[in-house]
């Protein structure tokens, strides 16, 4: 019945579990990328078509199980993408059954396609044994942040363990363009041999069978592409004699449905149905052919040499393997008096006794999988794990896992954090007043100065959906009587109509248990530059910036609230942050959005400042100086100058304490402000 030589892609799929959505992807995706880096590709894709016509011709097709090594490689960041062995072990049960013709589903499959039901007789079992010969449970676990949006990229940094040998599946929190998982076909370059999976699929479903098909060179019904639905697809086929013509299921189960003049197979495991139940014997050759073709090794799989290689040969003695001590690799800081609850990750094998140690936390030691410790003192501490059992122990230890500010430390409001200090925002001898980053994708918040420095990210460098974040450190609200705002001065401008770059403002109440939203925009009603489009790297005028606030008045008295500017990319241009005024008053008579033209130096200062400003014209100016709350504590007047300008000023600390100041250039046209700190 067949037709056309296939061409054999990437399927990547979007193949759901029932009672879920199902999620598809590109047609071709990731095989058309591979295919175009290197056309050899086709070329042994088309010898394994040849080799697989005359396999099933010539009838020497055995029945004896074959078995295959499996190796899991678990990409996660300690949420619920980091599944279990048992969790696994199910995935592998569920394969076992479909591929040996024993899963439920068969008892209901139409009339018609009983006589044609095939069995693969194929048993997967995870290994045992490592490439190198030292015991493993068939399951690595990698903290990654890999495992979300993943591509073939992955696979170059978690790489496979020699396709020849093992399965390898790598299971994700999320994949590129939302789909469920994807495999390549035979022949693909052997870095890329394998099957990759969203971990919610492994265990639940028939999806590990549908790409593992896919894997021994099955398509889907209707062929080579990931459009079911499509009448064209009548003139598409999968190369097997006994799948009907068809167009494909699209998430549906109706086992009545005719296309293309046939009744549809609606219940093959490689359709998109769901109620997928069979692989036909047309398909059941074709992945014969696969484990017994050279083409990417297959039919070294299952040899004895490998499956005693592997640790997954009949007869088998486990001798038992050391287990691997894990823990989480980073928690979120506390407040001085509460607890976290620790969690045990380690992995590998059964343990039979456990210790942790907590330097500074109460208890000082635990034997339980999940201990909660109290921490009183401000400050930064280790976690030590050991596990142990017959074979031997692990330990694993995180240094500066625990990090417990210091509420009355880091900013004392009320303060303007301008950003203009040089050690800002990572204090290397005050930790407590150091900020911290939640980074992803190519570009990051960082700090940037052009004579008046801010904190910026590059969001058109970063993919969308992107999120990035600047967490300032402990603040303390108690000295000021009724705080009810906190200003922050911000700039962005778009690329184009399409810039749909998201800023979100957080607090904490909690010291950074838990967020709260503050303040949300997005796209125009970012724009601070007057709505004009800026393809090139924006960077604000003195006139491109605009005050925002978030309200704390809930706040009164909190000494460990913290706040977080989140920045979520999508298609945009530079974003900036600037002048977070804490818990004081905006600043009356002064103008934030006119900025530079001033510079003073040094600051901080102790006696003398310099100050050089530039005018647009000659005439009365005027130099103010104003604490924190505003207020008006030094005055001189003179004659400004066209062009630049310099002053010296000599402060007497009998009259002007230490401190943070404001220092402003106010004439006729303008006004320009300056942070100022004043040491001893």
């Amino acid at each position: 019945m067949k037709r056309n030589i296939l061409l054999l892609f990437i399927l990547f799929i979007g193949f759901g579990l029932k009672a879920q959505p199902i999620h598809k992807c590109a047609i071709n995706y990731f095989d058309s990328i591979e295919v175009a880096r290197n056309p050899e590709i086709l070329k042994r894709r088309a010898e394994l078509e040849s080799f697989t016509q005359d396999f099933i011709k010539s009838k020497y097709q055995s029945t004896d199980t074959l078995i295959i090594p499996v190796v899991f490689h678990v990409l996660h960041q300690y949420g619920s993408e980091r599944i279990s062995i048992e969790q696994i072990q199910r995935g592998i049960d569920q394969m076992n059954v479909d591929y040996r013709a024993e899963n439920n589903e068969l008892n209901g499959v139409v009339k018609d396609f009983i006589p044609i039901i095939g069995n693969p007789t194929i048993e997967f079992r995870l290994a045992k044994l490592t490439p190198d010969g030292t015991c493993t449970s068939g399951v690595v676990y990698y903290n990654t942040e890999l495992t979300y949006n993943a591509s073939n990229d992955l696979k170059y940094t978690i790489k496979n363990w020699d396709p020849q040998s093992y399965l390898n599946i790598w299971t994700v929190s999320s994949i590129e363009s939302n789909a469920a998982a994807w495999s390549h076909y035979p022949g693909v370059d052997a870095a890329l041999d394998g099957v990759v999976s969203i971990y919610s699929y492994v265990s639940s479903g028939h999806v590990l069978s549908h790409e593992v098909g896919h894997y021994l060179n099955l398509a889907h019904p209707w062929g080579s592409t990931n459009e079911p639905g499509l009448e064209s697809n009548c003139n598409i086929d999968d190369n097997v004699e006994d799948t009907p013509n068809t167009i494909g299921v699209d998430q549906h189960c109706n086992l009545g449905m005719v296309s293309c003049g046939f009744l549809t197979n609606v219940q093959n495991f490689m359709d998109y149905s769901t109620c997928e139940a069979m692989f036909t014997l047309g398909q059941v050759d074709r992945m014969r052919a696969a484990l017994n073709s050279g083409i990417s090794g297959r039919k070294y799989l299952w040899t004895p040499e490998n499956l005693n290689q592997t640790g997954t040969n009949d007869g088998y003695i486990d001798p038992g393997c050391l287990p691997i001590a894990d823990m989480e690799s980073d928690i979120y800081p506390i407040c001085p008096g509460t607890s976290y609850q620790f969690t045990d990750f380690s992995s590998g094998a059964e343990i039979t006794e456990r210790t942790w140690t907590f330097e500074g936390g109460e208890p000082s030691t635990s034997t339980i999988s999940s201990p909660e410790v109290t921490y009183f003192q401000p400050g930064l501490y280790p976690v030590s794990l050991t596990v142990t059992n017959s074979v031997g122990n692990s330990t694993i230890t995180r240094e500066n896992l625990v990090f417990v500010p210091d509420t009355l430390a880091g900013i004392i409001a009320p303060e303007m954090v301008d950003m203009e200090e040089v050690d800002f925002p990572i204090y290397a001898n005050d930790l407590f007043k150091s900020w911290e980053f939640e980074e992803a994708g190519n570009a990051h918040w960082e700090r940037f100065s052009n004579g008046n420095t801010s904190l910026r990210i590059k969001n058109q460098s970063n993919g969308a959906g992107t999120i990035n974040s600047v967490i300032t450190s402990n603040i303390n609200l108690s000295p000021v009587v009724n705080p009810d705002y906190v200003y922050f001065d911000m700039a962005y401008a778009q690329r184009n109509n399409e810039s749909m770059d998201e800023l979100k403002v957080f607090v904490s109440p909690d010291c950074g248990k838990k967020w709260i939203v503050k303040y949300i925009k997005s796209g125009k009603s970012l724009v601070t530059n007057g709505g004009a489009y800026v393809t090139g790297s924006f960077e604000p005028t003195t006139t491109q910036w605009r005050t925002e606030k978030i309200d704390i008045k809930n706040y009164k008295n909190n000494n460990h609230l913290r706040i977080k500017f989140q920045v979520k990319s999508n298609g945009g241009n530079y974003l900036y942050i600037d002048n977070i005024n804490i818990g004081g008053e905006q600043l009356v008579g002064i103008d934030e959005s006119k900025r530079g033209g001033l510079n003073v130096y040094p600051n901080p200062m102790k006696n003398n400042l310099n100050i050089n400003f530039t005018l647009q014209n000659s005439g009365q100016t005027r130099i103010k100086l104003c604490n924190i709350y505003g207020c008006e504590i030094y005055s001189q007047q003179f004659e400004g100058l066209a062009g630049s300008n310099i002053r010296e000023l000599v402060f007497d600390h009998q009259f002007i304490l230490p401190g943070v100041y404001f220092i402003s250039i106010i004439n006729n046209e303008m006004q320009y402000t300056k942070r100022l700190i004043i040491n001893k």
